[in-house]
């Protein structure tokens, strides 16, 4: 079983080196934040900090030292707590690790994962569990940005088919991809994902489908949008309206006129005033003879 893990971890870290070229991870910076003296309690300052950043990096792939695409890493202790669960006291530590890209780096953006890690708080082994839990958290998030590095050099083909991976980390880092790509060719495999298992998956692609403003969206967006609540019927009518088109229109004076809540017809009517003059502004390029297509804006991209 050991010798199963070590290959996978192995060729986990491969995935990472190849596509083009290794990352390197050249410094990493730690944070306890308002959580330091909570964590100096059980035996956790920022040198410990630090070293399991770099050792969770390492473990996921990374390289140390400069390269041809060369990161700085940030570890933030987000929260650190002891919970009561029906099987008792649990140590529980979130953390956010995040690469900002450290010299030229063409192309390059910065990468931010959260990492949550939970242990059982043994008697006698309160520091133990704190370590452990922390241990996980630095874990799950330096395996998840090597799955965001991994799939950002894949051709937008391959995280179509990622769409319907197993691992939802990888449903997630394809979904963020092609929506920051705007590839149209995604949106039948984005709009199946409208139905992810995963709740927070499925919002991430609504998010994409408004970033790629496609029209053949419009109506799944708008069944999505009818399964939630009023608050969230309205930021799906600027979402429609940013995406545009006939049916979106048509949907958006629907709600502007007959809605029974107010903030869902006054996001209505902001999304048509908004595409009213989207429209203008297309029709002057037009004239001009400059491009006419959808802005490069995204206001209406759901946060990660």
């Amino acid at each position: 079983m050991c010798r199963v893990i070590l290959a996978a971890l192995l060729l986990f870290g491969a995935g990472v080196a190849c596509g083009r070229g290794a990352v390197h991870v050249v410094s990493v910076r730690a944070s306890a934040g308002v959580h330091e003296a909570g964590l100096r309690s059980a035996g956790i300052d920022e040198e410990v900090l630090t070293g399991l950043a770099w050792d969770g990096l390492t473990e996921a792939g990374f390289k140390t030292g400069q390269g041809k695409r060369s990161y700085r890493a940030h570890l933030e202790v987000v929260s650190a707590r002891r919970r009561l669960t029906s099987d008792g006291p649990v140590a529980e530590v979130a953390v956010d690790l995040e690469l900002s890209p450290a010299g030229a780096n063409p192309g390059a953006g910065a990468l931010l994962e959260t990492g949550l890690g939970t242990t059982p708080v043994l008697p006698g082994a309160f520091r133990a569990a704190f370590r452990g839990a922390l241990w996980s958290a630095v874990r799950q998030a330096s395996e998840g940005l090597a799955i965001a590095l991994r799939e950002e050099s894949k051709p937008s083909e391959k995280l179509i088919l990622d769409l319907r991976s197993d691992d939802p980390r990888v449903r997630e880092q394809a979904i963020r991809i092609l929506g920051d790509r705007r590839c149209g060719e995604a949106v039948p495999a984005l709009v199946e994902r409208l139905g992810d298992p995963e709740p927070l998956l499925a919002e991430r692609a609504a998010g994409a489908l408004a970033q790629i403003r496609d029209p053949r969206a419009v109506g799944p967006l708008i069944d999505y949008s009818r399964r939630r609540d009023d608050a969230e019927v309205a930021r799906f009518a600027r979402i429609l309206g940013d995406v545009g088109g006939r049916e979106a229109r048509g949907y958006l004076q629907t709600l502007e006129s007959g809605h029974p809540d107010q903030r869902v017809r006054a996001a209505a009517r902001e999304a048509l005033q908004d595409l009213d003059e989207r429209e203008r502004e297309q029709g002057r390029l037009s004239e001009k003879g400059g491009p006419s297509g959808p802005s490069g804006a995204d206001s209406g991209r759901m946060g990660r």
